[in-house]
């Protein structure tokens, strides 16, 4: 506020000073989120913060902000997604959904979506268009982990996490239609932003699941089960190949 009103510097320029300043403000107030400064914490701290900077560089276009934005929210990605202790910082409890994976994965997923959005109307070099891509997918991959060990804690038993995807038909049939709706989701998104890796990716991973669903979860079902969830398959084909059609090509309707 000093340099705008004493120096006459005007936000939109970009200006180093003002960057730096807003930068440190934001640093100070993200470490008065965490109530204990550890374990999760940590990794909800720098995706605040990230997703602060991203904000801010909509005000102070300086590309400092976009980078150490992004390399914080990218940080925060890594530490829940490929950090297999994260699992283990909470023993598990008997209350299911509303648990510490939702506000630990679910705020960092949120960030890292909204950083994307705070960000992707900037093209104006290689970096600033490759940078809400990247956020966007970190989202959605934080998103389906989020899910899978929702369900994984939903059906586990003992004080420990436990992934699982044979031996339990109501769990298995729970993963594959949780992952047939996030295709669906991912394709419907693709369609809709006319992204074409976005609806490649939900394609591939509806083809995971029908095969998921025919070598696994069908395997140890009746005659008269396997051709019930024949049909069930057929109707979700049906379905994704109009939407797919209903989307893509509109100019072929009615």
């Amino acid at each position: 506020w000093w340099l705008i009103r004493k120096e006459a510097v005007a936000p939109a320029s970009g200006d180093a000073r003002l960057a730096w300043q807003g930068g440190v403000a934001l640093l100070f107030v993200s470490l008065i989120f965490p109530v204990q400064f550890e374990r999760e914490w940590i990794t909800l701290g720098w995706a605040v913060e990230g997703l602060a900077l991203l904000l801010l560089f909509r005000v102070v276009p300086h590309a400092g902000l976009r980078i150490v934005g992004a390399a914080l929210l990218t940080v925060a990605f890594v530490r829940l997604a490929l950090n297999p202790a994260v699992l283990e910082y909470h023993p598990r409890t008997q209350v299911r959904l509303w648990n510490w994976y939702l506000y630990a994965y679910g705020i960092t997923s949120l960030c890292l979506l909204a950083g994307a959005r705070a960000v992707q109307q900037f093209t104006e070099t290689l970096v600033a268009r490759v940078v809400p891509r990247l956020l966007y997918t970190l989202g959605a991959i934080l998103t389906f982990l989020l899910l899978n060990i929702q369900i994984a804690d939903y059906f586990s038993a003992g004080p420990t996490l436990t992934f699982s995807f044979t031996g339990n038909f109501a769990r298995d049939m729970t993963y594959s239609i949780a992952w047939a709706l996030f295709a669906f989701a991912l394709l419907l998104v693709g369609m809709k932003a006319k992204v074409q890796v976005v609806r490649y990716a939900g394609v591939a991973l509806l083809l995971v699941t029908l095969l998921k669903l025919f070598v696994f979860d069908l395997a140890n079902l009746g005659p008269l089960y396997r051709i019930g969830a024949f049909i069930g398959v057929a109707v979700v084909l049906i379905v994704a190949s109009f939407v797919y059609q209903r989307f893509l090509r509109p100019e072929q309707r009615g």
